[in-house]
């Protein structure tokens, strides 16, 4: 997993045009590309992929040149793994937190839940109208640890219930009445909960839009009978209570203790610079534990920065908040997470050239990375952080040696100093100039 997702997220930045196509670049590119391609068919058929490629001397040359080997080595490293292998026990985690009846939040949360319950549970059964009994499963569905991650279900969950409605109704007005037999009724049914699944397998955001619709439409048109359905009232009252429940909930989670992830967010983001900072101090040599290590960082970085990608949507969506103090976070937040991956991208680009560099010299150089990078993250949390201003020391022979690697890590300054100054009122682009940089 860590090798395709480094495989996949390096060659979707590569530009083949930034280098020569001399004959041995190209040969050893569509080499490259039909080992990649074994890969996606082992994967597909569900089989263990084992690779006899060894590289040459001129295939090694050529990958350098176009600045390739680091996949070339990780692809090669994955290719001649012992299948047999076993795999790592994965360690369960505990069935309760170890807060969990001494934190006041848990408390809080589930006093919520039963409010917003009992709220919709008095109201339905005081005007005796049973029908919008969903309202109250509502309550419980939407129900989450914060504001906007309730704010993301609610939305989902009306969304899905309003087409899961449009199609019950249409379904009862216009195909119903032609129907003759229950073949004929599931051949009905089979498209609309076919699509209802095609949609609750997609995207993690809109997934339960495709739950929520399929519900909808099977308690409007199949519950308690097993034949055909003409009353309207089922649609109606289904949807009605949905939209109640949303409503209560909302109210609840807004003005009862409302729990905002708007102070988590700094430190998810430090806790994202911090695992950057790590895959910096890694030795960037071609050998076996350090590009394992670096690629097992890389993907719990990608990961982490997902997190925060998916945190300050939430964010975006908590209106109990002061909206300009709420899209500077947001802002910011953006920004951090745009430059931490351009960021790990141009530092992957450093791996071929840090090769000739003295191993003395190398945790020198990658220490003042990390170390600007550390100081960056631990005042995000107290809205502290500056810009990081980095000067690399320049000497006639690392010149005359490493004039790539020189070139490359100038442009890691750059965007360290596009990092934004969480001190300042509003995101300003960063005043001094790095070395090397241009504007």
């Amino acid at each position: 997993m860590a090798t395709v997702t480094y495989i996949y997220s390096t060659l979707n930045r590569y530009d083949p045009t930034s280098f020569a196509d001399s004959q041995a670049i190209i040969e050893f590119r569509q080499k490259l590309a039909s080992e990649i391609n074994k890969l996606q068919h082992a994967i597909a058929e569900g089989q263990c992929w084992q690779s006899d490629w060894r590289i040459t001397e001129s295939e090694a040359m050529a990958a350098r040149e176009c600045n390739l080997e680091n996949i070339c080595q990780t692809l090669l490293q994955l290719g001649q793994m012992d299948p047999n292998t076993p795999p790592t026990p994965a360690t369960k985690p505990p069935s309760m937190v170890a807060d969990a009846f001494t934190n006041p939040d848990y408390m809080r949360y589930a006093v919520k839940t039963l409010l917003a319950c009992l709220i919709c549970y008095t109201f339905y059964s005081g005007v005796d109208w049973e029908g919008i009994h969903t309202c109250m499963l509502t309550c419980v569905i939407v129900a989450n640890p914060n504001v906007g991650s309730s704010y993301q279900k609610m939305a989902l969950r009306f969304g899905g219930a309003f087409f899961g409605a449009i199609l019950a109704l249409l379904f009862t007005l216009l195909v119903m009445p032609w129907l003759d037999n229950i073949v004929e009724l599931l051949f009905v049914l089979a498209p609309i909960f076919l699509l209802g699944a095609w949609i609750a397998t997609s995207s993690e955001r809109s997934s339960y839009i495709g739950t929520q619709m399929v519900v909808t439409f099977a308690l409007a048109t199949l519950e308690n009978v097993f034949g055909p359905v003409y009353d309207l009232v089922e649609i109606r009252d289904r949807a009605l209570g949905i939209i109640i429940g949303t409503v209560v909930s909302a109210v609840i989670y807004t003005f009862v203790w409302p729990e905002s992830e708007a102070r988590t967010l700094p430190q998810k983001l430090a806790g994202a610079l911090g695992m950057l900072s790590k895959v910096m101090r890694i030795p960037r040599q071609q050998e076996v534990t350090a590009l394992r290590t670096y690629l097992q960082i890389r993907i719990g970085l990608h990961a982490a920065f997902n997190a925060c990608e998916e945190m300050f949507q939430r964010v975006a969506l908590e209106r109990q908040l002061d909206s300009e103090e709420r899209a500077l976070l947001i802002e910011r937040s953006q920004t951090v997470i745009r430059q931490g991956r351009d960021i790990l991208h141009a530092w992957d680009a450093t791996w071929n050239s840090a090769q000739a560099l003295d191993n003395a010299l190398q945790p020198d150089r990658a220490g003042q990375f990390a170390d600007a990078l550390e100081k960056y993250a631990a005042g995000l949390a107290t809205a502290l952080s500056r810009s990081p201003q980095i000067t690399l020391e320049e000497t006639p022979a690392s010149q005359a040696i490493l004039p790539t690697l020189l070139k490359q890590e100038q442009h890691v300054c750059q965007l360290f100093a596009r990092l934004p100054d969480w001190t300042a009122p509003a995101l300003t682009p960063a005043k001094e100039q790095v070395q090397g940089a241009t504007q």
